[in-house]
């Protein structure tokens, strides 16, 4: 029985031996072009799971299984620089129209009465990324909790935790300043 016949078959043997077997060159390949091993170790890990979830993709009259696999993880791997990409630009813009705003929205639970915006600047600053993120996207970009959970890919509830974990930080940062 070949590998893919096994795999359709549901062998969990048959995806240990395909990691094995290739795991290295598809680390390889998505760590080239996400330029990060731990977004690489992401890409690689989906790779296969591609594969156990529909292993009928793989032809093997258009080529190897090691070919069809390093193929998928550069599909992958150029997927979440774009997406990854994305992101940050968004976050740019996002941090620009924070510098650009003299005074934080009303609605940041207790900040509005902050207007220094250098104070503002410096308080984000020292936010976790994930923080910083949300509460720029929530307050500064006007969306939603749940809006803030689809653009940054999480659960609802990691962004009402990102941002409550963040507002309260933010509090304390401002109050200690003022």
């Amino acid at each position: 029985m070949t590998l893919v016949e096994r795999l359709m078959a549901r062998d969990e043997e048959a995806l240990r031996e395909a990691i094995a077997t290739y795991g290295g060159v598809v680390f390889g390949m998505a760590k080239r072009v996400v330029n990060d091993p731990n977004l690489a170790e992401e890409v690689a890990q989906d790779t296969f799971l591609s594969l156990w979830h529909r292993p009928g993709a793989f032809d093997s009259r258009k080529g190897s299984m090691g070919s069809f696999l390093v193929g998928v993880a550069r599909n992958k791997s150029v997927d979440l620089v774009r997406r990854e990409e994305s992101l940050r630009r968004r976050r740019d813009s996002l941090a620009a129209e924070v510098e650009s705003r003299a005074v934080v929205h009303p609605a940041a639970d207790g900040l509005g009465a902050v207007d220094d915006r250098e104070q503002v600047k410096d308080a984000l600053a020292q936010l976790s990324d994930m923080q910083r993120e949300a509460v720029v996207l929530a307050y500064f970009g006007g969306r939603t909790y749940r809006e803030v959970a689809v653009e940054l890919g999480v659960p609802e509830g990691t962004a009402k935790t990102r941002l409550r974990d963040g507002l309260l930080r933010l509090r304390q940062l401002l109050a200690s300043e003022s």
